[in-house]
């Protein structure tokens, strides 16, 4: 569209529009995230006096794009995820006739092989903590309450949950082992993801302890798998699918499952995503790996050393480093000196 037909829009009054406009199509932690990146960028149009998105164009991307790695000292992944919003954004201002045609596809993207991006979705401790909250009352113990305990506490792949057999949990020292039990010569049966060097004896909590005991006690179906193997989480044909697994996060992690409240405003008896069968059609839901993701920056910032991590949740210390390790520099620098007071006198509190 020739600059002569835009139609004047300030861009504070387009980052509502476009907030409005996505509100069902996001899910409340990507929203924030949106809002977020693009707040930026209006402040920054203010600072510019920039008052019309109709003044958008490639000369001020770049001119942004300078601007915010130097203000914020962004490494390139996390520019260019600050950027590809900048960029959906701009798609929805062509569409309003805000700003000219083609000027989303001037946003200076960093050159990022698709290998090296980084996924940074993950719930919010308040939406996990309400998920916990609400099952621990109304559905203690069940097969889908326990698997989501598990991977919260400890950082567990879906994966590995769905492979652990009764015996591989031991109530009086507090341990699951998971194994890596490939059956015959290819990867059916029940693999760890990073084959058999990858068993370990992971510690549990006191309160997940019980979780497991009350629920193989009360809930357990006595079943077998394919292999003739009985699961510790069962289903009533046997072991669970990944993907049950999977759907049963979906349907915990609807606002409507565990609250009264619904972020994008739609009333249960018309919303299909309310039914457990379109669970994962609702915007908010997330699934078993941000989860796990959200498992491990807790215990990262609780300050867990990434060795200790590393064997705990099978991940390797430089993958830590890069798609977990999502805590910003102050928080980074509170946890190291709380371990300089742990451990050297000179640091210690007075």
């Amino acid at each position: 569209m020739a600059q002569d037909d835009l139609e004047p829009l300030a861009p504070r009054d387009a980052l509502d529009w476009y907030l409005e406009h996505r509100r069902d199509g996001l899910r409340t932690a990507t929203r924030r995230k949106h809002r977020s990146a693009l707040s930026t960028f209006v402040d920054w149009t203010d600072e510019e006096e920039i008052e019309n998105m109709n003044d958008v164009g490639g000369r001020q991307l770049m001119q942004f794009k300078t601007w915010r790695k130097s203000e914020a000292d962004l490494v390139t992944i996390s520019l260019n995820g600050n950027l590809a919003i900048l960029q959906r954004f701009l798609r929805f201002c062509e569409n309003i006739d805000a700003v000219a045609e083609d000027v989303a596809e001037r946003v200076p993207l960093p050159n990022i092989p698709p290998e090296e991006e980084v996924n940074y979705e993950v719930p919010t401790d308040e939406e996990v903590g309400a998920i916990r909250s609400y099952y621990r009352r109304f559905e203690y113990a069940s097969r889908r309450h326990v698997e989501f305990e598990l991977i919260a506490e400890v950082g567990i792949r879906l994966g590995a949950v769905r492979a652990i057999d009764p015996g591989d949990f031991d109530a009086d020292e507090k341990v699951i082992h998971p194994r890596h039990r490939p059956e015959g010569t290819d990867d059916y049966g029940t693999p760890l993801k990073n084959g058999p060097d990858r068993e370990r004896i992971v510690n549990i909590s006191d309160r997940l302890r019980n979780f497991v005991v009350d629920y193989a006690d009360h809930n357990r179906a006595d079943v077998t798998d394919t292999y003739d193997r009985g699961p510790l989480f069962t289903t009533s044909g046997g072991r669970p699918s990944t993907a049950t697994i999977r759907r049963d996060c979906y349907k915990m992690s609807r606002p409507c499952a565990y609250s009264d409240d619904c972020p994008h405003d739609r009333e249960a008896t018309d919303c299909d995503a309310a039914k457990n069968a379109n669970a994962a059609g609702c915007p908010s839901r997330f699934s078993t790996h941000p989860l796990r993701k959200w498992a491990i920056m807790r215990q990262l910032d609780a300050g867990v050393p990434k060795e200790l991590l590393s064997d705990r949740v099978d991940v390797s210390v430089p993958v830590l480093d890069k798609h977990y390790d999502q805590r910003t520099e102050e928080q980074k620098s509170r946890r190291r000196r709380e371990e300089l007071e742990k451990h050297m006198g000179e640091y210690s509190q007075a």
